[in-house]
């Protein structure tokens, strides 16, 4: 190396000149390796086209609901959309967009072709909903009060036991739904569920079933579209009259009627099937020794049926004592024979 060029690298100007050029040379590369490479990144984004699809979208009907009823329109539809990467992330982001119907009142009652279109959606992008164009029903909505049948299966019940009528939360229902579907209606009415051979009563919340006359159920709103309903299980009664049978020896020259002194009949319990022919029950009287008229207590006679019980068991019983012609002409000659003694 020459003296010259010694001095030079010796000079204190020089190397921090030549350090200061350095520095700066290495802070352009890194800036331009890090800065410009993410410029390219964002404007890739920007300018990356993009398309996404979107399922069950639920659709905004624009009619007056109260006054009509609208069907053949599907309760989801899938839209694409196409355009920028970062529109359609703020998008479906945002979720504030609606798929919506033409306004349906314009229209009126008929069949009719409706268009489906998009609101509040970013105008630099593009869509297709499927299906974009759906055939429709318009009718005028109908609004009807109807009563409830309740459909229970007696036979289910245990013979000994009884359903009475059933108890309702509400004994009608209202209904609406187009004229069509409502001039349909064949019948209204809730299913009892049950268990054979019950012995209690049921408590149950029940679905209204409405139906036409092929048994289809119809596409109408009931309201309320549950109803409580009890259907009481109780023992089987049955209520018949008492009649009365003398029993015992008559006291000689006696004659007896018999009339019930308070109640005619008594009520049997038990097996529906088994009591069916029993339409009386007798209670005996045993008069023996009763010389004049009075009242006694007679026993009903059980029933020879398993299971059956008889309410009341006892009854208060007139009994009226007649003397006969024969006695009585003998009392009239013991009289007349006493009285001629006495003189």
């Amino acid at each position: 190396m020459s003296k010259k060029n010694k001095d030079l690298f010796e000079n204190v100007w020089i190397v921090r000149l030549t350090s200061l050029l350095v520095s700066i040379l290495l802070f352009s590369y890194v800036y331009s390796e890090n800065y410009g490479l993410s410029t390219t990144n964002r404007n890739d984004a920007i300018s990356t086209l993009r398309s996404e699809t979107i399922s069950n979208l639920p659709i905004q009907i624009n009619m007056d609901t109260d006054r009509y009823f609208i069907s053949g329109l599907p309760e989801t539809v899938m839209l694409n959309v196409s355009g920028p990467e970062s529109v359609i992330v703020q998008t479906l982001s945002a979720s504030d967009f609606n798929i919506v119907t033409e306004d349906l009142d314009l229209l009126g009652p008929g069949r009719h072709t409706v268009q489906l279109r998009v609101e509040n959606l970013s105008e630099e992008l593009t869509y297709q909903i499927v299906p974009s164009r759906i055939n429709v029903q318009i009718e005028e909505k109908v609004t009807i009060e109807s009563p409830i049948e309740v459909v229970f299966d007696t036979n289910s019940v245990d013979d000994s036991y009884v359903a009475k009528d059933p108890i309702l939360s509400r004994e009608s229902v209202i209904i609406t739904g187009p004229t069509s579907t409502i001039d349909r209606i064949d019948r209204i009415y809730v299913r009892v569920p049950s268990e054979n051979e019950l012995t209690s009563s049921i408590n149950a919340t029940l679905v209204v079933q409405v139906e036409d006359e092929a048994r289809n159920k119809l596409n109408v709103v009931v309201e309320p579209q549950e109803i409580d309903v009890e259907i009481p299980i109780e023992p089987y009664e049955k209520t018949v009259p008492i009649r009365l049978v003398q029993k015992g020896t008559p006291v000689s020259g006696r004659t007896y009627e018999l009339s019930l002194a308070g109640t005619e009949n008594v009520t049997l319990t038990g097996n529906q099937k088994l009591l069916a022919d029993v339409n009386e029950v007798v209670a005996e009287v045993d008069i023996s020794n009763i010389r004049t008229t009075s009242v006694v207590t007679a026993n009903v006679v059980p029933l020879d049926i398993m299971g059956t019980e008889v309410t009341p068991n006892q009854v208060e019983v007139n009994v009226t004592v007649k003397t006969t012609e024969t006695e009585a002409t003998s009392d009239r000659t013991n009289q007349t024979t006493n009285t001629t003694n006495n003189r």
